[in-house]
């Protein structure tokens, strides 16, 4: 269901008919109500919410997520100082090339990827929960971000509701450079991107499986990458068909490359 800020615009308003439309999901009109009455009134278990600058997810038990771009700040200012990013290592990008993001998230790997391949390269990023992917794309279009060239490469990824699991057996053979992965894992890491709970409370938290890795290794024109705890134990199928994993000495990630077919 979708609604708006308590006080909303006409722009507001229509927007989040707009969005309603787009979900195939209700619109119920504010009305001054509060947001955990109209939860109550109308029996949702999940509003999508139009506000004055961002959009919000939040459910029947009060949890909130707002898009914020996470460490793609710090990590896209030390790719532009020319630092080491393990992303962009593994996947060995460069200006023009093409990638999928199968599970967008927070959009940092996307937004460095963007970053990297330029004007002439091309990012999609799959985020399976649609209200989700509503509100990922909505940020990554207007967070205001005061570095115009992390602006410009976040505003550059293509943010669709999709799941992967759907997506990649319709992609063509080759038809992205790189692939990559970063699902959520049973034990996320202290201080990293997935221990943020708003996000892994609203988002798919199935796990990595094979066939998609399989397919993703056939519409990816060089490599596939998987980003995953250092000391998480790949499936046997992944672990014997990767090429190499990226990471750094004292980092708790790593990322692992399976060569494309």
């Amino acid at each position: 269901m979708v609604t708006t800020g308590l006080a909303p615009t006409e722009q507001q308003e229509e927007k989040a008919g707009r969005l309603a439309v787009e979900l195939n999901a209700p619109y119920a009109p504010r009305a001054r109500r509060s947001l955990n009455r109209l939860i109550a009134e109308v029996g949702a278990e999940r509003l999508l919410v139009v506000e004055t600058h961002q959009l919000c997810l939040r459910d029947n038990t009060g949890s909130e997520y707002r898009f914020h771009p996470n460490m793609f700040l710090v990590r896209g200012l030390n790719v532009l100082r020319g630092a080491r990013d393990l992303f962009i290592e593994a996947a060995e990008l460069g200006p023009g090339d093409s990638v999928l993001d199968c599970t967008v998230g927070f959009g940092c790997e996307a937004s460095l990827g963007a970053l990297v391949v330029g004007e002439t390269g091309n990012v999609v990023a799959l985020e399976s929960v649609p209200e989700l992917a509503l509100v990922t794309r909505e940020g990554m279009q207007c967070f205001p971000l005061i570095q115009k060239p992390l602006r410009a490469a976040m505003q550059r990824v293509a943010v669709c509701a999709a799941d992967y699991k759907d997506y990649l057996p319709r992609a063509a053979n080759g038809s992205f450079d790189i692939v990559s992965f970063d699902p959520f894992f049973p034990d996320p890491l202290r201080g990293s991107e997935h221990n943020i709970n708003p996000l892994a409370h609203f988002g798919d938290l199935a796990p990595l499986d094979i066939p998609p890795v399989i397919e993703a290794r056939r519409v990816a024109r060089r490599r596939v990458v998987i980003k995953h705890p250092r000391n998480y134990e790949l499936s046997e199928e992944i672990a014997g068909a990767r090429s190499g994993v990226v990471s750094a000495r004292r980092g708790g990630i790593a990322y692992t490359i399976l060569p494309a077919f």
